[in-house]
């Protein structure tokens, strides 16, 4: 069975990075992007299972990305990730196509486990 790739988008560098090194360990393969301008070209190229979204990026924010990209990529799990707290936020996540939110701090099994939960159901509906 082929790894499900996750593409992690954040502009903090170092948590980008630990996300990174602690998905692989669980059996992920992963591209990363600091920017929504490359993680749009490499959503596009890579056609990933599950995207891992930060909300707030230095060059747009992750319902942008998700407008842009959801529709060539019908088939991708998009999850939103933010630290704000704001209900008002999953509505509008949700609008822009986000499947999934967590928020931070977030723990590396429970980010796991969403994705395998959002992936299998994703392959059932197909």
């Amino acid at each position: 069975m082929k790894k499900i790739k996750v593409v992690i988008i954040d502009d903090e560098i170092e948590y980008l990075n630990d996300m990174a090194r602690g998905l692989e360990i669980f059996g992920y393969e992963i591209v990363k992007a600091a920017n929504g301008a490359s993680a749009i070209k490499i959503i596009d190229r890579e056609k990933p299972d599950v995207v891992l979204c930060d909300y707030k990026l230095d060059d747009m924010d992750g319902t942008q990305i998700i407008s842009r990209t959801k529709p060539g990529n019908p088939d991708t799990v998009f999850i939103m990730v933010t630290a704000y707290y704001d209900e008002s936020f999953n509505e509008i996540f949700k609008k822009a196509g986000s499947d999934e939110i967590i928020f931070k701090p977030i723990q590396l099994t429970e980010v796991d486990s969403l994705i395998r939960k959002c992936v299998d159901a994703r392959r059932k509906r197909s």
